[in-house]
């Protein structure tokens, strides 16, 4: 029988999950600083690789300047860094975040990216 934070992680995975092609720099709304590059992208949350490691449970409001067809503005999402992996010894490093902050018309923005 599973917990109840293992049975919401499951449910998380399943949710659709767009790869990014292009190179997406995320950056710290707050400061201008450069988190890393955009990997993957779901209503919920997202992946990015970065140069530092992003210890879990920090929280920023992240830039995201993804091209749309609706909007030219990047979306702005509060997060919350999940986990952080290092990436085969690369210098780099794998982060996921969890989207805990997003107005309507960002989320709906949003929606339209991963459902294309």
């Amino acid at each position: 029988m599973s917990t109840p934070s293992q049975q919401n992680a499951t449910e998380q995975r399943r949710k659709r999950r767009i790869a990014i092609a292009e190179y997406v720099e995320i950056t710290d709304a707050h400061n201008g600083r450069i988190l890393g590059q955009l990997v993957n992208l779901s209503a919920d949350g997202l992946m990015l690789m970065g140069p530092h490691c992003i210890c879990p449970g920090t929280i920023y409001q992240l830039r995201i300047p993804l091209e749309t067809g609706s909007s030219a503005e990047p979306l702005l999402v509060g997060a919350e860094s999940l986990w952080c992996q290092d990436a085969n010894e690369s210098g780099s490093y794998w982060s996921g975040f969890q989207i805990i902050d997003i107005s309507p018309q960002q989320r709906e923005i949003l929606a339209d990216i991963v459902d294309q």
